[in-house]
């Protein structure tokens, strides 16, 4: 594995190599001195011999040095070219990336202060020269109010959130939104602040003709909720007109139809309200509506008396509808059948959620209906009802007749694909 550049002490080598010709050199010298001495017959040929070993020593010198210099000459001329074609990449690429590329140098607050270098790209966006904008700094670029972010790069990059988004502004007063990534680096020795901004004004466009869509959808569904709660209270108010002209067992029966309708009606009543459209708070729900059925069958106050423990839970359309329908046939089933002569008593209706398993709980202290249950949910309407829609929540129906009538109903919320 050959060593990096950055490893390699350029003093060291030349101090090394100069030692080794050095000591290569003393000891030719000396060497062939001697040699010479021995070997020369008079002063006359050891003199030519002499000057004969200096001459070649010279030029053997001279033939060395001058490959060693057109080596590292040759060496340096690639690695100039190399880093040439490099830079040369790389500007290519700094250039011509589809974002603003800015190297910005780091003030003593920790803060970026001027361009050091900007990318075309930038300089035709906001419409400066680069020498325009490397005698600028990020703040005279950007709106007023979007200054304060530049001012807490530092800290969101410490935390860890390097990018954020700001807007700024072009040369011509035109303001451009973009999502600046930001990253702390070293150069040259030096930490500055790389930034990369990215236009993101179509996507701004787009998100706004989206969210105004969706405001559109969401007032649409809003009327729709409307519209639908006025129609059932539209049939409601049909259903109590008629049951004025009729009596016995047809008023009864328009009568819990009424609030059958009314039940539903007061579930897209509140939905209109919610700012959930898809969610009720049932808690407010099962309260205005249990009050609401003692006034329409004319349960006189202190006689009978409503007891509601609901939790403060948010339930879905599609569960709250049916759940709805089953305390008005349950409640009014109360009403109707368990306090005769005026009896006093109390109906209680709770709702507990138990890690998405919902328990609800309807019961009276009543005459109660000892045995008669089953028979009574095959003759009675409101009952098969019941049985029907507990089967609609996929749930359990557990029922009581003793000491009153209790019934118990477990069941989770119906969860279902998103309309489109």
């Amino acid at each position: 594995m050959k060593k990096s550049d950055s490893q390699i002490n350029p003093r060291f080598s030349a101090f090394r190599i100069a030692l080794i010709y050095f000591v290569v050199s003393i000891i030719w010298i000396i060497a062939s001195d001697q040699l010479l001495m021995l070997s020369a017959s008079n002063t006359q040929f050891f003199t030519l011999m002499a000057m004969f070993k200096g001459s070649l020593f010279v030029i053997l010198t001279a033939i060395l040095i001058y490959f060693l210099v057109y080596r590292n000459l040759v060496s340096i001329k690639h690695s100039e070219q190399d880093l040439k074609e490099s830079e040369k990449k790389f500007r290519g690429i700094f250039n011509n990336v589809n974002d603003m590329v800015s190297l910005n140098l780091m003030t003593s607050e920790g803060l970026p202060g001027k361009f050091l270098e900007v990318n075309e790209v930038g300089c035709k966006r906001l419409g400066y020269t680069k020498e325009e904008l490397l005698n600028m700094s990020p703040a005279d670029i950007v709106t007023p109010d979007n200054r304060q972010k530049m001012l807490n790069a530092d800290q969101l990059l410490k935390k860890g959130r390097n990018t954020f988004e700001m807007v700024q502004v072009a040369k011509d007063g035109g303001k451009i939104p973009v999502e600046v990534n930001s990253h702390i680096i070293d150069y040259e020795g030096d930490l500055v602040f790389l930034a990369v901004a990215r236009d993101i004004t179509e996507r701004k466009k787009s998100e706004k003709k989206l969210k105004n869509s969706l405001e559109e959808k969401i007032v649409l569904l809003r009327e729709i909720h409307h519209r639908v709660k006025n129609n059932l209270q539209i049939i409601s108010s049909l259903f109590s007109l008629q049951s004025n002209y009729a009596d016995g067992d047809s008023k009864d029966i328009l009568m819990a139809s009424q609030s059958r309708v009314k039940s539903m009606s007061m579930v897209y009543e509140q939905l209109y309200q919610s700012q959930d459209l898809t969610h009720i708070n049932f808690k407010k729900y099962v309260e205005n509506f249990v009050h609401n059925l003692f006034y329409f069958y004319g349960a006189e106050k202190g006689v009978i008396e409503p007891i509601i423990d609901v939790e403060d839970i948010e339930i879905g359309l599609d569960t709250a509808i049916p759940l709805g329908l089953i305390i008005n046939e349950l409640v009014t089933n109360s009403l109707k059948h368990a306090f005769p002569e005026g009896r006093k008593g109390k109906i209680e209706i709770s709702l507990k959620n138990d890690g998405g398993l919902f328990v609800l709980k309807i019961s009276d202290n009543g005459v109660g209906m000892p045995g008669k249950l089953e028979l009574e949910i095959k003759d009675s309407l409101g009952l098969q009802l019941v049985d029907s829609l507990v089967s609609q929540l996929d749930g359990e129906l557990e029922m009581n007749g003793e000491d009153g009538v209790e019934f118990k109903i477990i069941f989770r919320e119906l969860k279902y694909k998103a309309r489109i």
